[in-house]
């Protein structure tokens, strides 16, 4: 049996700055082609905490540049922006649309249930636990701190008995790793609440990719006599879509 401590250092940082709040950077590598292939981009991700309030954000290293006109895929120099209220179990998160118009939709907040595991390691100066869980067709691990018993983490991910340090999905298609932590400076101003959902943007998505699948099975080459031609749309999202 392994037996880790945490420094006095690091448990005085964490008891003087947990009412005034933490700063988290991360750097993330993230797969822009999702299941497509490979397009892996380097990014800065940011997660402020302030008591109840969290926000987190992406930064790439850089730009993105669309592979063609038919590139839909995702800007992670803008995207991933997710704010949360513990207080009142709110998140809200900031999506695209296929005009590049940015908007705001409400999402439930940690809905994932976690498989915590008996592995611990060291991460910097922190003591961490590794746990498992399946995320909107995904399936990802995540090392977190018990001893910052905040149950936050980058972009949607929380809901553990500490605050997410390190995550990744199993094909790596993101990988997100901690780099530094420090007192908060600045507040989070949230945005205003919303009315539109995460489950009304799955249902719209839903029946907008049968609404294309229709149209390209009408104009699909066959037989047209006996109707047996067969066409398919495919439609990418992080967070994947079900069918």
């Amino acid at each position: 049996m392994k037996f880790y401590y945490t420094s006095l250092a690091t448990i005085l940082f964490f008891s003087t700055t947990a009412q005034q709040g933490y700063d988290i950077e991360y750097q993330v590598r993230f797969n822009n082609a999702f299941d497509r292939g490979r397009r892996d981009g380097q990014h800065k991700g940011y997660l402020s905490i302030r008591q109840n309030l969290t926000k987190f954000y992406m930064i790439a290293d850089e730009k993105y540049i669309p592979a063609d006109e038919n590139d839909l895929g995702f800007y992670p120099d803008t995207g991933l922006l997710v704010y949360t209220d513990l207080s009142n179990s709110t998140m809200i998160a900031r999506e695209y649309g296929f005009d590049g118009k940015p908007f705001y939709l409400m999402d439930s907040l940690f809905p994932m249930q976690w498989q915590i595991s008996n592995e611990t390691k060291m991460i910097d100066s922190l003591n961490c636990t590794r746990a498992y869980t399946v995320f909107r067709g995904r399936n990802y691990s995540a090392w977190f701190c018990p001893d910052i018993s905040i149950p936050s983490g980058p972009w949607k991910i929380g809901g553990l008995p500490g605050l997410v340090i390190d995550l990744s999905d199993d094909r790596e298609n993101m990988v997100i790793r901690f780099k530094s932590i420090r007192k908060a400076s600045g507040n989070i101003n949230l945005p205003p609440p919303v009315d539109y959902t995460m489950k009304d943007h799955i249902e719209k998505l839903r029946k907008m990719i049968e609404k294309l699948q229709d149209g390209a099975r009408a104009t699909g080459s066959g037989d047209c006599i006996s109707c047996q031609t067969t066409s398919k749309y495919e439609f990418f999202t992080w967070e994947k879509i079900p069918r």
